[in-house]
Order: C-alpha cells, then structure tokens, then sequence
C-alpha cells in the first residue's frame, strides 16, 4: 500500500522543470525570507521562481543541519507549534502545493514531511492539481498564511513584553492594535483558504460518485 502511495505522489512531483538554483546559505536564508512576504525572486508561479524557491531550500536546510537543527520545524515533531514562523508555514506550502520537492530537505525533516504527505495523499494530489491551474491562489494563500503566523508572533511577542514592563494605557492600545491586524489577518488567510477549497473541489483526485 505505501508503495503505490509513493508512486502516486513520485508521480505527481515528476514534471519537467529546471534544477534548484546552488547559492550559498546566506543568499537562501534572504530568498526563504522574502518568499514568505511575497517578495523576491522565488515566484512559485514560474519556472525560474520554483528552481530559485528549491535551491534555497537546499542550500538552508542543509545549512541547518549542519548546525544540528531540523528544518522546518513541522508540527507535532516537536510538540511546540509556537517555534513555527512564517518562513516555515510558507515552505511547507509550497511544499504540500509541489513547488518543492523531497529530495530538498535534509533528514529528519524530509521523512516527516513524506509521512504527512501520505497520511494526507488525495487533499495532497487535489492541492498540486489546483496548483496547476490556479498557482495564483495558492501563493495568495502563502502569503495570507504567512502574514497571519507573523502578525500573531508579534502579539505573542508585545504580550511577553507587556509582561515584564507592566501594562500602562499605551500598552493595552498597542496590543489592541495588534490584535486587530491578526484577526484582519486571519479573516484573509480564511478567504484564500476557501478559495483554494473550491480550486481543490474542481480538481478531485479520485471522481466524483
């Protein structure tokens, strides 16, 4: 059963494209940051974008473990969904929608990640269908998400602050400010979420009964 599962998803990771970009960890480190904010060279809807997007990839999980750390920090491998930042949510869609592949992680990352892929295969197979057709949404979904994760960073951040320091009327406006951008955030990551759903719906991997 896993072995038709791993050719399933071999099968839909084998299209044409060109080799990951090589830089160094320095570089990746850059282009992995301005993915996640929608910026940079990493277009995930383009060619050159998607080899520039798994050449960072590489270049910084390997960069990572070297230094002993796993990466991305996938939730549930450690228990802690709060050492997630916006960079890994966004990798990890990318992930999920195809535009990076396996074999550009390091272990244990790369086994974790194919475990949840086939625990997850036909939502996994119907997302990289819609990718296809739809690449738009889902980088809009990307970057959504990754706004939402850093905005609610932020709040946990300024509450730990208030914490400390002690919480005056500026501090209660502030963090009611924030507050504020993490729902706005979260109500858009919920649109695209559901955008992308009905992208999913169109594109069913198995037919409809």
């Amino acid at each position: 059963m896993k072995r038709g599962l791993g050719f399933a998803l071999a099968a839909a990771l084998c299209a044409c494209a060109p080799a990951p970009v090589q830089m160094p960890a320095a570089r990746a480190a850059e282009v992995l940051s301005l993915f996640a904010a929608g910026e940079g060279p990493a277009n995930i809807c383009s060619d050159g974008g998607r080899a520039t997007l798994r050449g960072a990839v590489r270049s910084y999980a390997r960069e990572m473990s070297l230094s002993g750390v796993a990466w991305p920090a996938i939730p549930g491998s450690t228990g802690e969904a709060s050492t997630l930042t916006h960079v890994d949510v966004s990798v990890m869609i990318a992930f999920a929608a195809g535009f990076v592949r396996p074999n550009d992680f390091q272990d244990p990352a790369r086994q974790l990640m194919m475990q949840a892929s086939f625990r997850q295969l036909p939502e996994i197979l119907s997302l990289r269908r819609a990718a296809r057709v739809a690449c738009e949404d889902v980088q809009a979904l990307q970057q959504a998400t990754a706004r939402f994760v850093m905005e609610q960073a932020r709040l946990v951040d300024m509450s730990r602050t208030a914490q400390v320091r002690g919480v005056g009327t500026e501090t209660v406006n502030r963090l009611r400010r924030q507050s504020d951008r993490v729902n706005r955030a979260r109500e858009d990551m919920q649109v695209m979420a559901e955008v992308v759903h009905t992208r999913m719906e169109e594109h069913p991997v198995l037919p409809r009964s």
